[in-house]
């Protein structure tokens, strides 16, 4: 009995060998991994400094933040809306403050693990100048770019920045339509699923 059970102790022991792959032989099912794909979909926070390009020396530097949502359409393209409050102080210690609401798409290229977004969205911004002078909505459209590092499948941090476009039009007074022009560059998270 003992060698019975010592014979298939040394079996079971040694089967293993018997279903073993040979070292090189590995299932392939074709698939190529893809930092993005079709239906990927990802949040992204970002919170800027808002640098005032066509006020003169009138309004000073200010800050904001954006948060967004994207949804891929293949490998490369991403459409989804953004909310970008922003804030600026004049000289006279007045507050520019500006909220705009867009919709674009972006072209995501990736290199390895590091991916740089461009996009361009338009929409509409309430603007709030010293809490009496109201503007909604006027038009908006945003340029953006971007450079992001992945740091695993779920997170990215990067850097990004914009250009804002926001007029405003007078419709009975030509003369005083304005161009409002600014830049950010700021710090950058996104949650991808």
């Amino acid at each position: 009995m003992k060698r019975l059970l010592t014979l298939l102790i040394v079996l079971l022991v040694f089967s293993g060998t018997a279903f073993a792959q040979e070292e090189g032989d590995f299932y392939d099912d074709g698939y190529i991994y893809e930092q993005n794909g079709a239906g990927d979909q990802y949040f992204k926070a970002d919170l800027f400094a808002n640098f005032p390009l066509s006020f003169g020396d009138k309004l000073f530097v200010g800050g904001g933040f954006t948060i967004g949502y994207y949804r891929f359409l293949n490998s490369l393209i991403a459409v989804g809306g953004e909310l970008s409050p922003t804030y600026n102080v004049s000289i006279g210690v007045k507050s520019l403050i500006m909220v705009p609401i867009t919709l674009g798409a972006v072209i995501v290229p990736t290199i390895d693990k590091f991916e740089f977004p461009m996009g361009i969205s338009l929409g509409i911004t309430t603007s709030t100048f010293d809490n009496n002078q109201s503007y909604f909505p006027s038009f908006t459209a945003k340029a953006y770019v971007g450079g992001f590092y992945r740091l695993n499948e779920s997170w990215s941090v990067g850097l990004s920045g914009y250009f804002l476009w926001t007029p405003q039009f007078i419709a009975d007074a030509p003369e005083k339509n304005y161009h409002g022009l600014f830049a950010t560059a700021g710090l950058s998270m996104r949650y991808h699923f």
